[in-house]
């Protein structure tokens, strides 16, 4: 036998009937001044407990008991046949190896999520957004970085006209994407060039100044033209905002996503390309290098000197190493 104190509700006030309620041979009887019934405990419902806060059992006719008497609705939940899923929740939550092993299977789909799938849905809307996305986020990241990190390129007009020439000749020789090519003067990035969604290409004044052939400025924007035929930064940005949906959808707060979208051009300038989007890039590079008839070596001899510490891929490493990176470009000979 259960007995157990609790407060009646009939579903039609809000008044509270004390009784006492005694579950026995399959039935709830409920006893109380003016208040005497009795249910099938099949015909029950009992919602586990949420704190310190009263059970409630869900009776027939939206009626219900809310008790405080925890051990007493535990062990009647015991022999109830409840199908309720806050059941199964309250089971599950009180039984520390079932926490543990739900944290776990948790954590290892969130990460799943952020690493395979999220990357694959960002590449499969790459190829179904419009290209006028690239643009409108591309200059929205270029007026940031024209404000906060680049200034205006100090090169020699010639100097800048001949690269934008030499470029232009390959690109008629050779199917190249949309681009613009810019040049910039930055302390904060040093030797470096970036593509930016819609095809905008910058190359910093100390990228050029520490070439020792054009061909080097070359090939280092071959491969970022490979990031804009892949349209990475696009994919990048999408990643991102589905990084943030997942992080709103298990927090709660939805001005996580606001905020991202705000800063979504910054973020492009602080984030950088997967292993994956650098392989796919260097690939384009190695063979738009070997159409132009151009030593893939030049881009490797640059990147060594702008990397002077270059390593092997480390297990933990966003980006593939500057080592593995040189070594294709090393090998490769001939034109195709």
């Amino acid at each position: 036998m259960i007995r157990f104190a609790a407060d009646y509700f009939d579903g039609q006030t809000s008044r509270a009937h004390p009784v006492e309620a005694t579950a026995e041979a399959g039935l709830l009887r409920v006893q109380g001044e003016n208040v005497e019934f009795a249910f099938p405990l099949d015909r029950i419902q009992i919602a586990p407990p949420a704190g310190q806060a009263r059970s409630v059992v869900h009776l027939p006719d939206a009626r219900e008991l809310h008790s405080a008497d925890h051990a007493a609705l535990l062990e009647l939940s015991r022999i109830t046949a409840s199908a309720r899923p806050e059941r199964w929740a309250h089971l599950l939550e009180s039984r520390l190896r079932f926490a543990l092993a739900a944290l776990v299977v948790s954590v290892l789909i969130v990460f799943a999520g952020l690493r395979w799938g999220l990357p694959a849905v960002a590449l499969l809307a790459t190829h179904t957004l419009p290209a006028g996305l690239d643009h409108r986020i591309g200059e929205e990241a270029l007026a940031l970085m024209d404000k906060v990190s680049l200034s205006p390129s100090k090169l020699p007009a010639a100097r800048r006209q001949a690269l934008a020439q030499k470029l232009a000749v390959q690109c008629r020789k050779q199917a190249c994407p949309p681009y613009r090519l810019l040049f910039r003067d930055s302390r904060l990035f040093g030797a470096n060039a970036m593509a930016l969604p819609g095809g905008a290409v910058v190359v910093t004044d100390a990228l050029v100044n520490l070439s020792r052939h054009d061909e080097e400025v070359l090939a280092v924007i071959a491969h970022e033209l490979g990031h804009v035929q892949h349209r990475h930064s696009l994919r990048l940005a999408l990643q991102s905002i589905g990084a943030g949906a997942i992080l709103v959808a298990i927090t709660g707060d939805i001005g996580s996503a606001t905020d991202l979208g705000a800063g979504l051009p910054s973020l492009l300038l602080q984030s950088g390309y997967s292993r994956d989007m650098e392989r796919e890039a260097d690939a384009y590079a190695l063979a738009w290098l070997r159409t132009a008839c151009i030593p893939p070596r030049r881009f490797a001899d640059l990147l060594s000197r702008i990397d002077k510490n270059a390593s092997n891929t480390s297990l933990l490493d966003s980006h593939p190493g500057t080592l593995e990176r040189i070594q294709p470009f090393r090998a490769a000979t001939g034109c195709t």
